[in-house]
């Protein structure tokens, strides 16, 4: 068996779907390719692989091409989603309540579109019981499968318990840290439901300190007694579990009573139990089903709760050590990829077995299941499907080295002028360098030639693609063999293009103000700010792109 991901979103929620899938399923001995939904090799990958599982995909007319694709091939079709993003009737979601009219009707527009992705497909795949009953509900042959920890996750998680247990956060330490770590600025609400109840206890304890980190907006009661928190900026998930471990006690609250919010996942138990720092957590569902009370967590749905564990841990440094050792093991077995990947392998085998080659349904267009030679013309579905086809890049399955977000445009390249970027890696095994393209919607008729040059001049790695299959305001990847000692080695990274004119050449995102390592050149003349770029590197484990 051999499985195609379609990712439909970047970041954090692709890591930890996606590529925790592949990962799982690579354990098994099943490979499996990762793509953006909108690359246009999709429609070639299928006739490869024996199943296409499109997460988070909204619905257009090229996933409707490829899923008409996939139905004559007899190649079985899974929509999986991992928050409750395909029930209209839930109309006002925490995400959604500080949005205007315009954000909510995107919003609104976006579920329609991934339910019609869903209502399209053969199965659903889904990481929460309530996730699993919604589908079930709408009459989808329905798949649970929970979230899980990569095994980098859990390496970099048992270093940092190690290099805990040699430092003042040792148990027998008086002082108290408990805390909190968002990852996106979307939990306000949840963090707000304990924020009296922690008030209570630093007033009552002057041992406690609150930790916050990442995007959240203070509850006015903790405004209140901000002298006892700390807060924590967002740092790249490689750095997370070293800061996990400057706490005692993980705060996992949940406005869980709302459907939308009772149907997420238990990512922050995960991430604690890998440093083996216990949680409290509310009691969604999924927090019920990897929480069991006082063996490996605590479980609290009120104020009282709260406030009642997080006291028996503050006291008893003891109980603490065991949960978090015993939350430690948990992960280990049950949530591991070797784990989750036999699971995943059986769900996907089942599905897979079910699939058999049928005709054209009332609606397809000919074109979308005829085998012609087109299915490997990037650039002829970059075309036919505009403004939906782009060798857009999802992150690999590597670890981020660096990161410049763009913040504005240079000017567009033209033919006999090199764009050029230096840039200083920080980890051996870089693996992969993005950059940003922009293409304003035009459909472009030139070549972008990427090369990629050590300090001493010599290729490291070079590919002309095609300007019509960049994506607008999105990644591009240039991939390459790994280079073992990169670390603290700078790079040149030189763009060129051919056969550019009026309304047709490409332009690059950047920073407003050069970073560290210098502002672009284009020609001959220097820019304002630096390229922006993002790369990767494999580690010493060999972890690299799915």
């Amino acid at each position: 068996m051999r499985v195609l991901f379609a990712s439909g979103i970047d970041g954090f929620c692709h890591r930890y779907a996606v590529l925790h899938w592949a990962e799982q399923l690579a354990t098994q001995a099943v490979a499996s390719t990762v793509r953006a939904h909108t690359d246009p090799r999709l429609a070639a990958d299928l006739a490869t692989h024996d199943v296409l599982v499109l997460y988070r995909v909204p619905d257009g007319v090229w996933v409707r091409h490829l899923l008409a694709r996939a139905r004559t091939l007899g190649r079985a079709s899974v929509f999986a989603v991992d928050d409750l993003i395909v029930d209209p009737a839930v109309a006002d979601p925490p995400p959604v309540r500080g949005m205007d009219a315009a954000e909510r009707a995107l919003w609104h527009d976006g579920v329609a579109r991934y339910r019609r992705t869903l209502d399209a497909c053969d199965a659903f795949l889904t990481t929460t019981a309530p996730l699993a009953a919604a589908g079930r509900e709408i009459g989808k042959p329905t798949y649970l499968h929970r979230c899980g920890l990569a095994g980098r996750e859990l390496a970099l998680g048992a270093a940092a318990r190690r290099d805990r247990a040699g430092t003042d956060r040792a148990p027998n330490r008086r002082e108290v840290r408990l805390g909190y770590f968002s990852g996106t600025a979307t939990h306000d609400e949840d963090f707000a439901t304990i924020a009296a109840a922690l008030r209570r206890l630093v007033e009552r304890d002057p041992s406690l300190t609150v930790v916050v980190a990442g995007p959240v907006t203070l509850d006015p009661a903790l405004v209140a007694v901000s002298h006892r928190v700390e807060r924590l900026p967002l740092v790249p998930w490689t750095e997370l579990p070293a800061r996990i471990a400057s706490v005692d006690v993980n705060l996992a609250p949940l406005a869980w009573r709302d459907p939308f919010v009772a149907a997420k996942g238990a990512v922050k138990y995960l991430e604690a139990a890998a440093v083996g720092v216990p949680t409290v957590a509310s009691p969604a569902e999924a927090f019920r089903d990897a929480i069991r009370e006082a063996e490996n967590g605590l479980l609290a749905a009120d104020d009282d709760d709260w406030i009642r564990a997080l006291t028996a841990l503050a006291d008893d440094a003891a109980l603490r050590s065991r949960l978090g050792a015993a939350a430690r093991a948990d992960v280990v077995t049950r949530f591991s990829p070797a784990t989750q990947g036999r699971a995943l392998r059986a769900i996907l085998e089942k599905i897979a077995a079910g699939a058999r080659p049928v005709s054209a349904r009332a609606g397809d267009d000919r074109r979308d299941v005829a085998a012609d030679e087109t299915l490997a013309d990037e650039v002829a579905l970059a075309r036919r499907f505009r403004g939906e086809v782009a060798r857009a890049a999802r992150a690999p399955n590597a670890l981020p080295d660096a990161a410049l977000e763009a913040a504005t445009v240079t000017p567009p390249l033209a033919d006999g002028v090199v764009l050029e970027q230096r840039f200083r890696v920080r980890r051996p095994g870089l693996t992969r360098v993005d950059m940003h393209t922009v293409t304003y919607g035009l459909p472009l008729e030139h070549d972008l030639e990427l090369r990629l040059r050590r300090a001493d001049g010599s290729l490291a790695a070079a590919a002309t693609i095609p300007a019509a299959v960049a994506p607008d305001r999105d990644w591009l990847a240039l991939e390459l063999e790994a280079e073992a000692d990169s670390a603290d080695r700078v790079y040149a990274l030189e763009l060129r293009a051919h056969g550019t004119g009026p309304q047709n050449a490409l332009a690059f995102g950047a920073t407003t103000a050069a970073g560290d390592d210098g502002p672009y050149s284009l020609g001959d003349r220097g820019g304002p700010g630096s390229l922006a770029l993002r790369t990767f590197a494999i580690d010493s484990a060999g972890v690299r792109s799915a």
